[in-house]
């Protein structure tokens, strides 16, 4: 499947943005940028947001206020007048990039190709209600500031297997299939239906996502800028392309 991925059908017109995986490019490369590709057919806007995660429960979320960032294709321009807006109104804790944390960096390049005009917010959502918050008051912030925005939300789904110390259905195709039409499904159907209360409540109960607050934050978002409704690009797991007793789903989905 990886190397099959398709436009869903049917593809929606004006989307406001999507959920794409951060494993790496090799692994989930291609769903992330076939999402990516898909909200960027309807033209650039002024600003992209990029939310990530692995941030736990804690606190309001995070920002980055760098005025740009460097890719392999250019330098990003960062919207800092947005951040700082961001910032205030939500108290936001100021990320110095000493984690090396990836849900936004490996989808720097991305972004470069397919909005290279746009201007770029990048945060980190908690796995809370602060997330969904945070979604809204970004597309409330970027209006009133006059500009027009999409927003990419960054989370991987179930970790299974002895290295993630997450093994409620053993081992075998017993345990893949779980993962595939039981757990990820769970938490693909209620990003699909938009439920970000549903979703973070699915991920904590169920371990079948490591940034769901990164989702909910994108969802809440495209909320408000009137997506009703999400659109399934691919899901697959890390298993189909390096087969072991150990991996982790991907899903791409459109708003």
């Amino acid at each position: 499947m990886r190397g099959r991925i398709r436009d869903p059908q049917p593809v929606p017109a004006g989307l406001f943005g999507g959920v794409v995986p951060h494993a790496g490019w090799y692994f989930s490369g291609a769903v992330a940028a076939k999402v990516v590709e898909l909200v960027a057919r309807g033209g650039a806007p002024d600003v992209i947001a990029v939310i990530g995660g692995h941030l736990g429960g804690y606190g309001a979320g995070l920002v980055y206020l760098e005025e740009g960032w460097e890719t392999p294709l250019g330098d990003i321009a960062m919207d800092v007048d947005l951040a700082r807006a961001l910032e205030k109104k939500m108290g936001l804790e100021v990320e110095r990039d000493s984690t090396g944390d990836n849900t936004v960096e490996v989808q720097l390049p991305l972004i470069k190709y397919f909005f290279p005009e746009s201007r770029m917010v990048a945060l980190r959502g908690p796995h809370s209600q602060a997330a969904v918050a945070l979604g809204r008051e970004l597309v409330g912030l970027a209006q009133a500031q006059g500009k027009s925005l999409k927003v990419i939300g960054s989370t991987d789904l179930t970790h299974y297997g002895p290295n993630y110390g997450f093994m409620p259905q053993g081992e075998g195709q017993k345990a893949v299939d779980w993962v595939r039409n039981v757990n990820d499904k769970g938490f693909i159907d209620l990003a699909l239906g938009m439920d970000v209360s549903g979703l973070l409540q699915h991920a904590a109960r169920y371990h079948s996502a490591c940034s769901a607050g990164a989702a909910a934050a994108a969802i809440a978002a495209c909320q408000v800028l009137g997506s009703r409704q999400g659109v399934l690009v691919a899901y697959y797991t890390s298993n189909e392309v390096m087969a072991g007793d150990s991996f982790v789903g991907y899903a791409g989905i459109v708003y």
